[in-house]
């Protein structure tokens, strides 16, 4: 209070300073000129102003003025330079400043000082020069004036305006105050410039001329009026400080964000996995080089089986009667397959991004999904990126200087752009599939049916009213400039909210959104945009909850990209894209590369078919091959996949393309690799020791069925409990892999079992291969002879692997190798770029590359609050506004405050606020009106004699409005559009941004609302990442503000994208789980089915975990991003890892001998089945995934799968013989079975 008496004794000074000669300049008005009225001349002594109303009215504009003409008492007559109409006027002038600047009570009154003094002020004449013309009744009228001011008073007044934000648009208000310049562009010379020009400023009454004490001539005698504002986070008396969104005095002192912290690290690397990758490495290292020196046994391992037996003769038995009785079980299995496959009619493939990506129960697509069906979906979007192919910038002369304008903005290239988007507004005009009918207009009054002028086009052709002659209209200005299209764009570039800029549908083209490619800039400022490289054309689109309704959408976008696509042109290089344009490229996707995958079947089938059989010459050729038992296996196979598609159909599971193009991949390597170790199990039995076929065979499946159902019951678990993964493509690929797996098991073991016997007896009869009615004079050979591949591993490989300083050297390389896998694992990057999962001769890739180069605007951040607020009730105002009055930690100031930390928190400007926008416009009198007649709405810019304001009430201060004032009007807000006099109107911001319900008296209840909020440019996965991250962070702290004042609501934050990127928030939480489990899943069962036998299944264990680990490694070196495909491809990296390792630890452990013996005979009997089996067969197939045109394929499925299979097959063929060789003597709880003793008779 102390300051506020200072203040008027300052003011009092000032007056007696200026001296008491002064006059008045003018008193009453003259006549109108436009909507203004004029003043008339009057030099002389301040006149009684003898008017109630009036008197009020300058008390509440003019409080420090009032103060000090009525004197200490208040009981001084009030005589000024103006009669109540001027006041009057000076009132209506001032309104139309307050839909810009009455967020902040303080800066409405600083302006008001100049304004008053120059209205009213009983010494006018000492700082007004009056410059005098005739009326039209040849009376004089102040045609303009000189306004001299001290330069420090009138910067005080911006400085405590300059930060005022407006609302709707997120952008500070002196971009609509300052006229042709912006906030960043604006000084108070050039604010009050522009409040005085009464030639460009419809708004001014008549020509000021400020005149600065600054640039007074030395030894002038002219009097500078000096007033004394306050700062922005100082209050008049009785009123309020500007709050903390406008003023950053206000701001609470709070710690900047600090965004994400990488855990501590190591040469860039994870600290704690590397400091445990190197200490493991070099105990192990020094271990291995301990044990090297010497001859020295190996430890004593016991590999106990409590009831092995029982599997082998369960499978010996299982496998006669399938071997005896092939008709029958063909019979029946053909019935199962085909039951099965009918299924695979009622199958539903989606390509639905957010169906792939998001689960149901995720946080992101609940948040979607209530946002959507409240709110309406996000906008369909169709844009255009446009670069010239000239690159050169050039300049233009104006009278601010020589401006210099970026390739962008070339004559030639923008009128093309222009026809171009001329063109695009015409599709489908004549056939009833028009932009109007699709197109999102929201600056329209209810009821009215939107032209395509009303269509939301994103686009700088709306700075000339996408009108041709505009844009070429060129003249030469009185300065000898010329005057052209560059001019206007440099004026809408720098303030787009100037109206002259506004575009036919009435609203702005946001610079951000429509230009793009200028040089970066720091601490988030705006670019220079006249610098831009290139154009973005954006077509918005309403969407639509009912597919049915979107008819008519797809259809204009599909004509928008078929006449993209044809479009030609030697000046423009274009990149475009349709809302529907992904989901069509995902499809693309699938059906362009069904032939890269049937090739690499057929590869992978013709070496099969070779492989298998006994070839030993081309005269015997047909009657060796087995190419008709290799078809019926990979029949069987495919069959498999098949059946698990048909059983999930009939289950109604959608599926995706992910699954049904990798899922026969994963069947093949685990069906193929189980063909091969039946059959070569089959052929090196000594067939004469058995009476018949099908007991021979019945042998072969009791040797080899055990080991087949310990990695098929492994692999099942593994994906059966993969399943458990909320992420779709994990969980879809999860659930139809399981059930393919365990299908293929139970269809080798019945089927293949009966096709092996059937082929068996065609050979011993004789007969040819595919030709099966043509007999060959040859006796078949009975001999069991093994393989060229058997011999080469059993004469050369195994000797030479399992020699001392080979596996010395081994065990160090593969140490070292893992070793550094581990380091660099928790270094792979999450997140799968866009353009990777397009086709690369999509046109959706060149998109996706130049949205990186010329998108300058993040898409928007709904912050969605739920229904739990009394709205009308000024304390819960309190909670959520951002202006007077307003709480320090509200919804509105918590996110004003992170917008200024871009770089962190991705949120680059202030969330607009429907409350304080509805409070503002509440509270000027002309902008809410009601129809006299039919008591309904009437636009704020209406003339009509209908028309006549609100009855509005406010609470004691003034500042709100009372309940059932704040209910009443809010339909009408959300109904009237936003123009010069009442900009705070909310039709246009708002009208889908408030939900609420009518009561019988017509008031309003809100239940759910929204604050829109822009984003900084997010085009990579980690900028998304981050952004939701950060997005997660304000939420957690306004909910816990709302929950401390006791309000049962929440908020949460909602953009289009983050619903796609949710998952790399728990992507290692996940995948840790996924392997965890399926790892898990696999020791479990491997202990079970060896009868307990734990050693075997730690090895199993460690070997799938060593696989895994080495992926891990190759993925960061190969520059694999962890997603949810490449988690898809480590779940099948364990499951395929258990077939390279546990056939071999099935095999070492029933051989005979010391470790030694047993691993050169486990390497060279089952490593070369596995060789052939699964190592050439993929390795076959995966070659031609590299001319595959998606990078998916190439990256995820080439890389990944050519990893699993070097990988798996190193770890399997040679460190896992060499580690078997190092056990040491073996002790068995059991007798040696039956089944070992036949096959130690077999070799």
């Amino acid at each position: 209070m102390e300051m506020k008496f200072q203040l008027v004794a300052l003011l009092l000074l000032t007056a007696v300073q200026l001296g008491a000669k002064a006059n008045c300049i003018w008193y009453g008005e003259s006549h109108m000129i436009g909507e203004h009225w004029q003043n008339l001349e009057y030099n002389g002594p301040p006149l009684l102003l003898n008017n109630t109303q009036a008197e009020a009215t300058f008390a509440r504009r003019c409080p420090t003025l009032y103060a000090e003409y009525k004197g200490p008492n208040g009981d001084e007559e009030l005589v000024l330079c103006c009669d109540a109409d001027q006041i009057a006027s000076m009132d209506s002038g001032l309104s139309q400043a307050d839909g810009v600047y009455s967020r902040c009570p303080t800066c409405t009154l600083n302006m008001a000082l100049t304004v008053c003094a120059m209205t009213c002020a009983k010494n006018q004449s000492l700082f007004l020069t009056p410059y005098v013309a005739k009326n039209p009744m040849d009376v004089n009228f102040v045609e303009h004036i000189d306004y001299r001011l001290r330069d420090e008073s009138v910067k005080k007044i911006y400085d405590s305006c300059s930060s005022i934000q407006h609302s709707q648009t997120g952008r500070p208000a002196m971009d609509l105050g300052c006229g042709a310049y912006n906030a960043k562009t604006c000084d108070y010379r050039r604010w009050y410039f522009f409040m005085g020009d009464g030639v460009n400023n419809d708004y001014v009454p008549f020509v000021i001329n400020y005149m600065w004490s600054d640039d007074a001539p030395e030894g002038s005698d002219d009097a500078y009026l000096a007033v004394h504002p306050l700062e922005c986070g100082q209050s008049y008396e009785g009123k309020y400080a500007c709050a903390c969104i406008d003023c950053d005095e206000s701001c609470p002192l709070t710690d900047p964000p600090t965004g994400y912290e990488d855990p501590w690290q190591i040469a860039g690397l994870y600290g704690v996995t590397f400091l445990i990758a190197l200490i493991v490495a070099l105990l192990i290292a020094g271990f291995i080089c301990y044990g090297a020196i010497g001859d020295r046994p190996g430890p004593n391992i016991c590999m106990p089986t409590l009831y092995g037996d029982f599997l082998y003769r369960g499978c010996r038995s299982w496998g006669t009667f399938c071997a005896k009785h092939p008709v029958l079980v063909l019979a029946l299995c053909s019935w199962v397959i085909g039951g099965l496959a009918y299924g695979v009619r009622y199958m539903n493939v989606t390509t639905d991004p957010v169906e792939l990506w998001a689960s149901e129960q995720s946080k992101t697509r609940i948040e979607k999904d209530y946002f959507d069906q409240h709110f309406g979906p996000f906008y369909r979007t169709n844009q255009l990126f446009v670069k010239p192919l000239n690159k050169n910038t050039f300049t233009h002369e104006a009278a601010s200087g020589t401006l210099t304008f970026g390739p962008a903005y070339e004559q030639n290239f923008l009128q093309e752009v222009f026809e171009l988007q001329e063109q695009i507004m015409q599709l489908g005009v004549d056939d009833g599939v028009s932009l109007d009918k699709i197109c999102y207009a929201p600056i329209l009054y209810p009821g009215l049916t939107p032209t395509v002028d009303d269509c939301v086009i994103q686009s700088i052709y709306g700075y000339f009213q996408n009108d041709m002659a505009k844009f070429q209209n060129s003249y030469v200005d009185s300065n000898n400039y010329t005057i052209n299209y560059l001019n206007q764009l440099e004026d809408c570039l720098r303030v787009p909210m100037m109206e002259d800029c506004f575009s036919n549908f009435g609203g702005p083209i946001e610079p951000g959104i429509a230009v793009g490619g200028m040089p970066p800039t720091d601490n988030g400022e705006d670019p220079d945009y006249m610098l831009a490289t290139g154009l973005v054309l954006t077509f918005l689109g309403k969407n639509q909850l009912d597919e049915a309704k979107l008819e008519i959408s797809l259809e204009w976008e599909k004509r928008f990209v078929d006449f993209m696509k044809s479009y030609k042109s030697e000046h423009l290089d274009i990149a475009f894209s349709a809302e529907r344009s992904i989901q069509d490229a995902i499809v693309e996707l699938s059906e362009g590369e069904v032939s890269t995958v049937v090739i690499s079947y057929l590869v992978m089938f013709i070496y099969v078919a070779i492989a298998l059989g006994r070839i030993r010459s081309c005269i015997g050729f047909l009657r060796d091959s087995r190419i008709m038992l290799a078809v019926s296996g990979i029949v069987i196979v495919l069959a498999s996949v098949i059946c698990s598609l048909g059983f999930w159909g009939y289950m109604g599971v959608t599926t995706t393309m992910l699954a049904i193009e990798v899922i026969p991949f994963l069947v093949l390597a685990v069906g193929v690799d189980n063909i091969f170790i039946m059959v070569h199990t089959y052929q090196r039995l000594d067939h004469k020791r058995f009476a018949s076929t099908h007991e021979a065979i019945g042998e072969a499946i009791g040797q080899a069925g055990p080991s087949i159902l310990q990695t098929a019951t492994s692999e099942f678990a593994c994906f059966a409990i993969g399943a458990i993964s909320e992420m779709p493509a994990v969980k879809t690929f999860a659930m139809y892999a399981a059930i393919a797996i365990l299908l293929d098991f139970l269809l080798q073991i019945t089927a293949f079992v009966a096709l092996m016997a059937i082929d068996e007896k065609r050979y011993k009869s004789g007969r040819l291969d595919m030709l099966c009615c043509v007999r060959s004079n040859v006796k078949p050979d009975d001999s069991h002879d093994v393989g060229l591949l058997e011999k080469l591993f059993h004469d050369f490989y195994a000797p030479f692997l399992l020699s001392k300083p080979v596996k010395t050297t081994v065990l160090l390389v593969f140490t070292v190798v893992t070793a550094l896998s581990l380091m660099v694992m928790p270094s792979i990057e999450p997140g799968l770029d866009q353009e990777m999962s397009m086709p690369q001769d999509s046109h959706v890739v060149k998109y996706f590359r130049y949205m990186d180069d010329l998108l300058a605007m993040g898409a928007p951040v709904y912050w969605v609050l739920k229904p739990g607020l009394n709205y009308s009730n000024p304390e819960h105002q309190n909670y959520i506004c951002g202006g007077v009055e307003c709480n320090d930690d509200s919804i509105s100031v918590q996110l004003y405050i992170q917008s200024r930390y871009p770089q962190i928190t991705a949120l680059a400007r202030p969330a607009s606020s429907w409350i304080d926008d509805y409070i503002d416009w509440i509270n000027i009198a002309d902008c809410c009106k009601i129809n006299a007649t039919t008591g309904g709405f009437c636009p704020s810019n209406s003339k009509s004699d209908d028309c006549y304001p609100c009855e509005r009430q406010f609470t004691e201060d003034g500042l709100r409005p009372t309940p059932e004032t704040f209910d009443k009007y809010v339909p009408l807000f959300l109904s009237d559009l936003p123009d010069a006099e009442c900009a705070k109107a909310g039709r246009a911001a708002y009208a889908d941004a408030v939900i609420y319900t009518l009561d019988d008296q017509g008031l309003a209840t809100i239940l759910d609302t929204n604050f829109m909020q822009y984003s900084t440019t997010s085009t990579t996965s980690d900028k998304f990442v981050a952004a939701l991250r950060e997005a997660r962070r304000v939420q957690s702290e306004i909910n816990a503000m709302l929950a401390n004042v006791g309000v049962d609501t929440e908020v949460f934050p909602y953009c289009v994208f983050f619903i796609f990127y949710e998952q790399y928030l728990t992507i290692w939480d996940d995948a840790l789980l996924s392997l965890g489990v399926s790892l898990a899943a696999i020791f479990i069962v491997t202990l079970l089915i060896t009868g307990l036998d734990i050693t075997s299944s730690l090895i199993v264990l460690f070997m799938v975990l060593c696989i895994v680990i080495n992926m891990g490694g190759m993925m960061w070196a190969w520059d694999i991003t962890l997603n949810a495909i490449s988690l898809v491809n480590l779940v099948v990296c364990v499951g395929i890892g258990v077939e390279f390792v546990s056939h071999i630890v099935r095999s070492f452990k029933q051989a005979h001998g010391n470790a030694q013996q047993r691993a050169l005979h486990s390497l060279s009997v089952t490593g070369s089945s596995v060789l052939s089996g699964i190592t050439l067969t993929k390795f076959a197939g995966i070659i031609v995934l590299a001319f595959s045109k998606s990078q998916v394929f190439q990256i995820f499925y080439f890389r990944m799968y050519l990893g699993i299979v070097l990988i798996g097959a190193a770890h399997g063929l040679i460190l896992l013989p060499v580690l078997l060789s190092l056990l040491g003597p073996l002790k068995s709880l059991s007798k040696a079975s039956s089944s070992e003793s036949l096959r130690s008779e077999s070799h």
